[in-house]
């Protein structure tokens, strides 16, 4: 999955909670996406090739998605916290057991109001699609309020390009979600373009992460050695053949430097920043900026 491992090279890049979140956010909603909605497609497909009633199909087809619900509880709660990080401001227990409760808590009580409305056909497959529908689309409505709100309250505190950035990553987000809100009723439809919305489905979240990767460097500060270790610094150096050009761009990831302004300090470009520092992790054996600035740090980071 490209979005789990941008967001996983993002947490080696710059490890902050805000990163950590959304990764977590994302397996979460992935995980669903899987189980929820994949599950319900190929037992239709295997019962249909048994044979089965398709009333019993469609409920039981139904029926999957719930078991898939935990994840997206998760995926709320991770939202939240998302929002929190992303403008940097700590939240208490109380709050953080406040919101764990809330959305955990909305879910039995939406599904419990359905089964009171429906009563004796709360089963039947029409119905209880309508529900889940309904269920899904509203808890996340209310974590995308509450996101929205947290950075559009918080982020005032930041200068305009980086408040700007904030901003439309969340709009972004919304975006996504609004997406969602109108492919996943054809979900459930058993119709045949069914496989192309779910894939349109998968991508939603792809769109606001890959932004943010993009901006990212003018946002969050990368990974640093604090107080790097000379003496480990230049056995490295002569250990792995580091030029001096790579011996430069190594001084500027331990700085705390980004690519950009390594590149704009070296007058090179970008590009070449990003090549020098592919061939630099190449010939030590790591993969992340993170692994690095642990090998030369006096302390582990």
């Amino acid at each position: 999955m490209a979005s789990i491992w941008i967001s996983h090279q993002s947490i080696q890049t710059y490890n902050t909670n805000f990163h950590r979140n959304y990764f977590y956010y994302l397996i979460a909603f992935y995980a669903f996406a899987f189980y929820g909605i994949w599950a319900q497609i190929l037992m239709r497909a295997l019962l249909s090739f048994m044979g089965t009633d398709m009333g019993i199909i469609t409920m039981v087809a139904n029926f999957l998605p719930v078991l898939g619900i935990p994840f997206l509880c998760i995926s709320w709660i991770m939202l939240v916290k998302m929002g929190y990080s992303l403008v940097e401001t700590p939240v208490s227990k109380k709050v953080s057991y406040f919101h764990a409760i809330f959305f955990v808590g909305l879910v039995p009580l939406t599904w419990g109001l359905y089964v009171l409305f429906f009563r004796d056909n709360w089963l039947m497959g029409k119905q209880l699609a309508h529900a889940e529908i309904g269920l899904i689309l509203f808890v996340e409505l209310a974590s995308m309020i509450l996101l929205t709100g947290i950075v559009l309250h918080y982020s005032k505190k930041y200068k305009s390009p980086k408040r700007k950035i904030l901003n439309l990553f969340i709009l972004l987000l919304v975006s996504a979600f609004l997406f969602r809100g109108i492919c996943i009723p054809f979900v459930f439809s058993g119709t045949w373009f069914v496989p192309p919305i779910i894939l349109f489905y998968f991508l939603s979240n792809f769109v606001p992460l890959f932004y943010l990767k993009l901006n990212s460097d003018r946002v969050f500060i990368p990974v640093y050695a604090g107080s790097p270790n000379v003496e480990k610094k230049e056995m490295l150096f002569k250990e792995y053949g580091i030029t001096k050009r790579e011996r430069d761009i190594v001084n500027g990831i331990c700085e705390g430097k980004t690519n950009q302004q390594i590149a704009d300090e070296l007058f090179i470009s970008l590009q070449t920043v990003k090549d020098h520092t592919h061939r630099i992790y190449s010939k030590i054996g790591i993969n992340s900026r993170m692994k690095l600035v642990q090998l030369l740090s006096k302390d582990p980071f």
